[in-house]
């Protein structure tokens, strides 16, 4: 049984702890004073680009005597199972660039070639388990950002920005770029081709920052160019090797114009209107340098966006749910805060173009300044909504500023300006500074952090700030991290996130990961905690979480058992009478007071490599005054490179004395990806709080990388008893296509 945080029925209330601030001077303090432990400076791994006379065709094959031309990177070193060795098998990569493109050819010997895994040839999907190769270009060679490129032996593609050494990861992004992939008798190989007019980089070319990673699928072996070493991953960009030899590149006069036309059916079923939308659009990205991109979005929309996944909210607080937006994720780390937690987002986009229902708020036009100047890392967003439910339309803006510090910190600041759902003046104002090493005590990461908020709002004054500090220290046989914040009672970002207000937040944790050898690759141990407390230091929550096993098999299967205590309170401010207390459930309440309860939670996951993989998890004991069971299935079907589904399950058998209740939520996917460029997926939820399925069909087509065509279907139905009624149905076609100039 996992031990509590304070014993039972413990009669004092008062968590008397220190102030959040005193947290911040230690952890920036101890980050100074580390400083100087980097250690000499490693040198690189060095490449070379060479010139190529004439371009190669991107068809995967390498067979051009151009590639021979170009100097080899050289070996590869494996960082799993084994560190430090030779890679099982060997890869061959060569980079050449003319003025306009980057070239990278690619070929990885394997000698079991009918075992090379290729689970999808879908753009822009998760290859876990595939033999895959990532790619990582710091254009800037500021050791904190880069481009980052992914494929697969089928030619599934995938790309997305990398900020801050990987603390924020934006898998979102689309970039425009060429290539292939194909197997054969001696493995794989691919190549790509990707336009300097899609990378933004110094104007004199330089020296750019430059990792590549292989995956072997079935070992589960993982192969590094530069920066071998376990403790570290490849957005780690501090640890990138270097490619040299880029001259004379060029990227024309930078302006790209993507005009887009949308059409929408909309049927009501039940009162059978049906509506006929049409309307054109477009956005234009402007590079007033080769580092810095201006740009414009007229009439935006997001018909091509995938639904939200439904999710059970069992708590008093609200859920996080991510953004799934294009426009707002194209460079959306340049806007990222040094908070890296949901507890506090400083800006968060969903706020724009969203009403709190979810309701879709029509966006007339909007502007972005993204990119660096020197130093200086700079994100400006300014947009104009439309009028909806008689409130008028609303200017929202935001600017984020950073300044490289060293090697791979930061100091920075973030203000915004604008209420989506309201009139009145609304900003906020901020800084945050975060220090980064990967050479504490040697090859070691450790990060600390510390940031201040404050909001203003002309409808509240005072309590109106937000400020923590956090120091990690993420590494592979031993990892922990501190971190202490304080959110006053007033503090309200119109343009953030903020679940909970007035409480000071204290958390940690440890793990220890020892390899052991034979069939089992890492063991697991670890315990985390977390305190919160209101900003008069009375204990609101406590939390005490303890693994005492978790195994990861050399196969990829993973067992863990984890052990928890919670103590809760159900304020009686927060649900005055004559509200009996929360109510979790329709009818359903909790009362006010304070609550002690344990849980135990076993989860198995078997490697996603093999074709039918498998996730079940059993988490059980008290929930307040009550019982609470939670179970979770997820089977996933992978019959190679044309078709995979999954299917997730999960429910909750909710006993308290104020009554009994359940939940049930189910999701089913289901995608073809017919060839790299047509992909048709599905995605059907159902819940019984709600009552209703949805259903969400999309067709993706990329005739070119430079055209994208979408067919979205969306369709509700209701539970009627044992019937079923459909609601309401949409029928969404957009084109689009990019214009380089």
């Amino acid at each position: 049984m996992a031990a509590p945080m304070l014993p039972r029925g413990h009669s004092v209330r008062t968590l008397r702890a220190r102030r959040p601030w005193l947290c911040g001077a230690l952890a920036l303090g101890l980050a100074g004073l580390l400083g100087a432990q980097e250690g000499a400076e490693r040198a690189p791994r060095r490449a070379r680009a060479t010139r190529a006379a004439t371009p190669p065709g991107i068809d995967g094959r390498l067979d051009e005597a151009l590639w021979q031309s170009a100097e080899p990177i050289g070996e590869l070193v494996q960082v799993e199972p084994v560190a430090g060795v030779a890679p099982s098998e060997t890869s061959d990569v060569r980079i050449l660039y003319d003025a306009d493109f980057l070239y990278v050819g690619l070929r990885f010997f394997d000698r079991e070639p009918e075992k090379i895994i290729a689970s999808t040839r879908e753009r822009d999907q998760q290859l876990d388990a595939d033999d895959r190769f990532k790619l990582v270009l710091d254009t800037f060679h500021d050791h904190r950002s880069a481009f980052y490129f992914v494929m697969n032996s089928a030619g599934s593609k995938s790309d997305a920005l990398i900020n801050d050494n990987g603390r924020d990861f934006n898998r979102r992004w689309d970039g425009i770029w060429y290539g292939a992939a194909r197997a054969d008798e001696l493995g794989w190989s691919a190549e790509l081709a990707i336009p300097f007019k899609t990378l933004s980089f110094r104007a004199d070319g330089g020296v750019w920052g430059f990792n590549l990673e292989r995956h072997v699928g079935k070992r589960r072996e993982d192969a590094r160019w530069s920066g071998p070493t376990r403790d570290t991953t490849i957005f780690s960009v501090g640890d990138a090797g270097e490619l040299h030899g880029l001259e004379g590149l060029r990227q024309g006069i930078g302006l790209d114009l993507v005009p887009f036309f949308v059409a929408d059916l909309e049927s009501d079923l039940v009162t059978s209107d049906t509506d006929l939308f049409g309307e054109p659009g477009l956005d234009a990205f402007y590079k007033i340098t080769t580092n810095l991109t201006l740009s414009f979005t007229l009439n935006t929309d997001f018909a091509e966006t995938e639904v939200d996944a439904r999710r059970v909210n069992l708590t008093r607080f609200p859920l996080f749910f991510p953004e799934q937006r294009d426009f707002f994720l194209q460079d959306a780390g340049l806007f990222g805060f040094a908070s890296f937690s949901n507890d506090v987002i400083p800006f968060f986009s969903r706020r724009v173009g969203l009403s709190p229902a979810g309701e879709e708020v029509p966006i007339l036009a909007g502007a972005k300044l993204t990119g660096r100047a020197g130093p200086y890392n700079l994100g400006v967003l300014d947009v104009q909504t439309d009028d909806l439910d008689g409130l008028d339309g609303q200017n929202l803006f935001v600017a984020r500023v950073t300044r490289n510090v060293g090697e791979q910190s930061t100091i920075g600041g973030i203000a915004t300006f604008g209420d989506p759902n309201s009139s009145q003046t609304s900003g906020l104002l901020g800084f945050d500074a975060t220090y980064r090493t990967t050479s504490f005590q040697g090859k070691k990461t450790l990060v600390a952090s510390a940031w201040a908020l404050a909001s203003d709002n002309e409808d509240v004054s005072g309590d109106d700030l937000a400020f923590g500090a956090a120091l990690e220290y993420p590494n592979d046989l031993w990892s922990w991290n501190l971190a202490a914040k304080e959110i006053q009672a007033n503090f309200d970002p119109r343009l953030g996130f903020v679940p909970r207000r007035d409480i000071r937040k204290y958390s940690g944790e440890i793990e220890y990961g020892p390899r052991i050898g034979g069939t089992i690759r890492q063991l697991e141990f670890g315990v985390g905690t977390e305190l919160i407390s209101d900003t008069a230091d009375e204990l609101e929550t406590a939390r005490v979480e303890l693994q005492p096993l978790g195994i990861e098999w050399e196969s990829g299967d993973e067992l863990r058992f984890t052990l928890e205590h919670d103590r809760d309170e159900v304020p009686a401010d927060e649900f005055p009478p004559p509200s009996p207390g929360f109510e979790i459930s329709p009818g359903v309440f909790i009362p006010v007071g304070e609550y002690d309860f344990d849980r135990y939670r076993l989860e198995f996951e078997s490697a996603s490599k093999r074709p039918l993989s498998i996730n079940v998890g059993v988490s059980a004991g008290e929930f307040f005054d009550g019982d609470r069971l939670e179970t979770g299935l997820a089977l996933a079907w992978r019959s190679g490179a044309l078709f995979t589904t999954a299917l997730e399950y999960e429910q909750n058998d909710v006993d308290l004395p104020g009554g009994e209740f359940t939940t049930q939520l189910a999701r089913l996917r289901t995608q073809f990806s017919f060839t790299p460029e047509l992909s048709w997926n599905t995605f059907v939820q159902w819940d019984n709080d709600s009552e209703s399925i949805g259903i969400q069909s999309r067709l993706r087509w990329i005739p070119t990388p430079l055209q994208e065509i979408f067919l979205v279907f969306n369709e509700t139905f209701d539970e009627d008893g044992s019937s079923v009624v459909p609601l309401f149905e949409e029928l969404s076609f957009k084109i689009s296509y990019t214009f380089r100039f």
